[in-house]
Order: structure tokens, then sequence, then C-alpha cells
């Protein structure tokens, strides 16, 4: 069931709410647009959110609480100026989605990424977190961020790894769970060193 708080409505306000979103920076890459979120996009994000692909991100959820968290992923583009961004893929809108952002335990900003099943291994989750973690160290002056994983979840482990992510143990052990740390730093040109 579609809640009313999901539906376009057209007039004034929505017209509003574009102008923001167009505010919102869009990344290109070779296969791939990072864009701000619009509210058509929660579909897609609750199909992840409520299916077993939100095994490794605190477990499947009700299309209420995908509501609120997508809805608070959205909203730190007002609170911070980073945020959720939908990834379109060149045959398939609303691939998955991106995020630099907080949840409120999280010490640090976080570089996340959900994909919808079909958009699964074809390389989007590199490819996105490549021009999300370019634009944090280029455009905002980062000098690094996190991504928390799920210590089952081997596939976004071997992801981060391909994006030359280490394991900061320190930060491991400052949480209360058994979740893995991997920190993203700029990386170096080999000339350059």
């Amino acid at each position: 069931m579609t809640a009313p708080v999901e539906r376009h409505r057209p007039g004034i306000a929505s017209r509003h709410a574009a102008r923001l979103g167009g505010q919102i920076a869009t990344l290109d890459t070779k296969r791939l647009q990072m864009r701000s979120p619009r509210i058509y996009d929660f579909e897609a994000y609750a199909e992840i959110m409520m299916s077993d692909r939100a095994q490794f991100l605190g477990g499947t959820m009700t299309r209420a609480e995908a509501w609120t968290d997508f809805t608070q992923y959205v909203a730190l583009w007002l609170l911070h100026g980073h945020g959720l961004w939908t990834i379109d893929a060149q045959t398939q809108p609303s691939a998955g989605f991106v995020l630099l952002g907080y949840e409120y335990e999280d010490p640090e900003p976080e570089l996340g990424i959900l994909l919808s099943a079909d958009a699964e291994g074809q390389g989007y989750a590199q490819e996105a977190c490549e021009a999300v973690r370019a634009y944090a160290f280029d455009t905002l002056k980062w000098e690094s961020c996190v991504s928390y994983v799920d210590p089952a979840n081997a596939r976004c482990i071997a992801l981060m790894e391909r994006l030359s992510a280490f394991r900061d143990t320190t930060a491991e052990s400052e949480l209360l769970d058994d979740t893995l740390v991997f920190r993203h730093v700029p990386l170096v040109a080999e000339d350059a060193a």
C-alpha cells in the first residue's frame, strides 16, 4: 500500500522541492548518474529495505520504517550539505542509492551503498562509491570517511578492498558491536609519490 505521504502532490510546494533538489550536486560517471532523490525513488528504496537485501543494514524494515530512514538521509542535505543520492544506471533508473551520511549513533560520516537486486554484480557499487568518495575529498575537502560493514557481508568487504579502504581497528574498538570500520582516505597518485 502506498501511503499518502509517498505520493507526488503537484503544485507550488512540489516546484519548491524540485528547485531544492536541483541544488544537490549531480555526479556523472561513465555509466551512472548520482542525482538528488525524488519522491518516486522511495519505491526502489523501500523495495531494498523491505527485502532480505537489508539483512546487513540492521535487518528488514516495514514500509513506514523505510520511509523514515529515506527521509532522514535526504534531510541530511539540508542539515549537513551531504546525504543520499539516487543512482541511475543507463538502462535502470533508481538502481540504488549511495550516501555520504550519518546515522544518529555514528561517530563520523559514512560512505554507504544500497543496490537493487537487478543492479547487483555489474560494478555499479564501486563506480558510485568512487565518484562519491572523490566528491567527499575533492569538493567537500574531507580528510577521511568510513564505511560501517557487517562482518558477515563478504560482498561489501570485497568492495571495500577494491576501493582501497583499510580496516580501522581503533575506530572499531570504540563501537558497541562487532561492526567493521573501513576507512577511506584520499588516494595519492603514484607519480606524485
